[in-house]
């Protein structure tokens, strides 16, 4: 089997450059006049017509969106918005009754394990103990010490914390409410936890020493359910199980007053579908609704393992997908269509901080309560490439790049100014046989030079970053791939 060794600086560029296209460009006033092209290089045309492509290019306050559907380009519509729409840290999940269900503020807290031992000190030397600690200043003497309480334990209870949010599309109804849901997993970070309560006169301040902020809540949005789904992605210091939970809203809920700012919290979910076993060797490492269940994706020492539970908890299906060394990271995408849901999935095997090999790029197709292997790529995989997998069919679209020159060689002389799209046929061989191969262009790159061309970049005092601060109107553009579905109608 191939592998390839990719390094995270560069993982973590290329995936940026991947979702956000990572192209620079110039902005003036709300009109962009620049190129948009779809060519056919080789191939059958009809192939691409069973995939729909959304996207848009963006300067954050502007978007122009594009389509290719039947194998065309539409350029559909321009819009202005504001940096909230892109930045705020809710995100829409889907539709609950006559209106929107936002999740907000996902997160882990730890508490001791009921059997964990709790140290407990009056005083302590506070700088030593939390070194990033912002408290009030009155609090410390000369010699920078505090008077607090402290509660030092190793073995930690793992409890998920999630926010969200309904509002109605009409009128102004809210509904607020928080989970905070003690789970059976046990973490045990390196060095044991502190948890620093400090009282005065008029407050009680506490924090802790978070070790596990790696640990991160995996949440899906079911709209054929109207339910958020949940759990916790897991590494090597996890114990015991964790649980794949339902988060409502129940079925008799509703939205509030006018301004209602309510937020219960609740310490249990509103089902426990099941608890899946979780070690240093058995990694939770993602969720994905597929339509007509919740799959789990679990790393192991030999191999990555895909589970299909029923909304009601029943173990529908299991595959695991054989690898010569452990699996501790994915990547992951999906592709719904009307008789099905395809899955591409990439395994990664953590050689160091800094560097992955790839040993499994492989496609699924879940559908009538099974998973079938229908896709093995065995080429180069290349960062920056989306995937969709049909039960017959796969797309890949990569991002092309333009070749800048030596005049923007601080910026590396390349940027992503367009998309390669092929299609592969996967009914008679699984590794696929190229059917088509088109390409879509823009003329973004040129904008760059435009961009650049302004500032000087001699040596000089004022780097390149602060001059193109300083010049107002001037904003990134990016060119993204929102979503990339089989073409409605279409069966694969």
């Amino acid at each position: 089997m191939k592998k390839w060794k990719i390094y995270l600086p560069l993982l973590s560029l290329c995936g940026a450059l991947a979702v956000t296209g990572g192209i620079w460009g110039v902005m003036r006033g709300s009109t962009w006049n620049g190129q948009m092209e779809l060519t056919h290089l080789e191939g059958d045309e009809s192939a691409l017509a069973d995939f729909q492509i959304d996207g848009f290019i963006t300067d954050v306050r502007n978007g122009w969106y594009f389509s290719i559907v039947d194998g065309t380009l539409q350029k559909k519509s321009f819009s202005m918005t504001n940096e909230d729409a892109f930045f705020d840290y809710g995100q829409v999940r889907g539709i609950w009754k006559d209106g929107t269900m936002e999740f907000r503020n996902g997160g882990v807290n730890f508490q001791p394990w009921a059997d964990s031992e709790v140290e407990t000190a009056e005083v302590t030397d506070f700088s030593q103990l939390w070194k990033d600690g912002k408290f009030p200043s009155e609090l410390y003497d000369g010699d920078g010490e505090a008077h607090v309480t402290t509660h030092t334990f190793e073995k930690s209870q793992a409890v998920l914390c999630v926010d969200m949010k309904a509002e109605q599309t009409k009128g102004k109804g809210l509904y607020r409410w928080s989970y905070e849901i003690p789970t059976n997993m046990q973490y045990i970070p390196e060095e044991p936890f502190v948890n620093i309560v400090i009282n005065d006169e008029n407050n009680e301040t506490s924090e802790i020493n978070d070790q596990g902020n790696e640990i991160e809540v995996v949440s899906v949005w079911s709209q054929s359910q109207e339910m958020l789904y949940a759990t916790l992605k897991t590494n090597e210091k996890c114990r015991g199980s964790i649980g794949l939970y339902c988060l409502g809203p129940k079925e008799e809920e509703s939205f509030g007053d006018e301004g209602s700012t309510g937020r219960p919290t609740r310490t249990e979910p509103v089902a426990t579908l099941a608890e899946i076993p979780v070690s240093e060797n058995r990694l939770l490492l993602g969720l994905e609704d597929v339509g007509e269940g919740l799959l789990v994706f679990i790393g192991e020492p030999d191999g990555v393992t895909l589970e299909l539970y029923g909304y009601d908890g029943t173990l529908l299906d299991r595959l695991k997908e054989q690898t010569e060394q452990p699996v501790e990271e994915l990547e992951k995408s999906s592709t719904k269509w009307e008789n099905g849901y395809g899955i591409y999935l990439t395994a990664l095997h953590k050689l160091d901080e800094d560097a992955y090999f790839i040993h499994a790029c492989r496609g699924y197709w879940i559908a009538d309560g099974k998973i079938q292997n229908v896709f093995q790529w065995e080429d180069e995989k290349l960062y920056g490439t989306e995937v969709a997998v049909g039960k017959e069919q796969v797309l890949m679209l990569q991002h092309i790049s333009g070749d800048l020159g030596e005049q923007c060689s601080f910026l590396g002389n390349m940027t992503l100014c367009g998309l390669d799209l092929k299609v592969y046929d996967i009914k008679d061989d699984p590794a696929g046989k190229l059917v088509y191969h088109g390409e879509m262009k823009t003329d973004i790159d040129e904008d760059v030079l435009a961009y650049f061309s302004r500032f000087d970049t001699r040596e000089k005092e004022t780097p390149v970053g602060r001059q193109q601060a300083k010049m107002y109107g001037m904003t990134t553009r990016s060119i993204l791939v929102e979503r990339i579905e089989g073409k409605e109608g279409a069966v694969s």
